[in-house]
């Protein structure tokens, strides 16, 4: 072969493999926008009796055998069905004060085990429910605290007309953290909220993951699959935009070591809401992501919380509902 076919053959080996690189790039990219909306939209859901063994393996179910349960259905947005459980004992009914956990992604209900008895030590009646597309509830979109957001504003308002309430506070995990903050958007008619381990936007928490693997093009290539496959924008779904000038006060909870949620997501919301409401932030040593109650067991949770609402002045408003119902 003569030199010039050489040269010719050469350019014809760098031009398949530049167009080869090309489509793996583009096949990636659209893989970026496909999979991760979809993985996030479409979770594999953990069934009760998974997350129930999971809690007890880990020593996190404490005494909720013992708790009183009614189950019962309150509709969400557009009519969705959102499968609730009350939690009490004899020594909190009559108390006026009540809480919502809200679990995290994958999980269900059952999750809020893990902190009920640190709130029903504090008097307070738990609601736990099913975040939509979790749990028992009907198969539709998960939107990381957007839509879950605004079924929460419903769930609130029931709270409100089924029970006799006089204080009312949100409690979330991850996922859970979100449609807690999120719902300020709608709603602030309650008295604390208590955020672990969330995240401040759910466009933040996609770039993060692909920017901590030097992907950095894939998460702006997830946030056109959300809008494009789902309606969802993900700059949309935030939490420290849903905080900014609020008043309600916020408790930030964080572990340490959570390798999913990078730790500043709560340090920068407790630094947005702490210019307009009273707030505080407690890093747990040691604990990774939505590990925080585990590794500082339910007594350190209960005091954290106990010494917050107190600071935050939630108890007197307790104390002076008590001195009523005794008059």
């Amino acid at each position: 072969m003569s030199k010039q076919g050489k040269k010719a053959s050469k350019k014809k080996v760098i031009k398949i493999v530049l167009i080869s690189l090309a489509v793996f790039i583009v096949l990636n990219l659209i893989g970026a926008a496909v999979g991760t909306s979809t993985s996030i939209t479409h979770p594999k859901r953990v069934s009760y009796q998974k997350e129930i063994d999971y809690l007890k393996e880990i020593g996190c179910w404490g005494d909720f055998d013992s708790f009183d349960k009614e189950d019962y259905i309150v509709k969400g947005l557009d009519g969705y069905e959102l499968h609730c459980t009350k939690v009490s004992t004899k020594d909190t009914e009559g108390t006026g004060k009540y809480v919502i956990i809200s679990h995290g992604h994958k999980s269900n209900k059952y999750a809020g085990a893990k902190f009920a008895g640190a709130y029903i030590k504090l008097g307070f009646t738990c609601i736990i429910y099913d975040l939509r597309d979790h749990g028992e509830n009907a198969k539709t979109i998960c939107s990381m605290g957007g839509y879950e957001a605004e079924d929460l504003d419903y769930l609130i308002e029931d709270t409100y007309s089924r029970y006799d309430v006089f204080i009312l506070g949100l409690h979330g995990e991850s996922m859970g953290t979100s449609a807690s903050l999120n719902v300020l958007k709608y709603n602030d008619d309650f008295d604390f909220i208590v955020a672990d381990c969330g995240f401040e936007s759910l466009k933040y928490m996609v770039h993060d993951m692909y920017n901590d693997m030097y992907l950095y093009p894939f998460g702006t290539c997830a946030d056109i699959g959300f809008k494009l496959l789902y309606n969802i924008d993900t700059s949309k779904v935030s939490a420290i935009d849903a905080l900014r000038g609020k008043d309600t006060p916020i408790l930030f909870v964080h572990g340490a070591d959570d390798d999913w949620i990078d730790v500043e997501n709560s340090k920068d919301m407790y630094e947005e809401a702490r210019k307009t409401a009273y707030c505080e932030f407690w890093l747990v040593p040691g604990a990774k992501h939505a590990e925080s109650r585990k590794v500082a067991g339910e007594e350190a949770y209960k005091e954290h919380i106990y010494n917050f609402l107190d600071k935050a002045g939630v108890l007197a408003k307790g104390q002076e509902y008590e001195a009523d119902e005794a008059a």
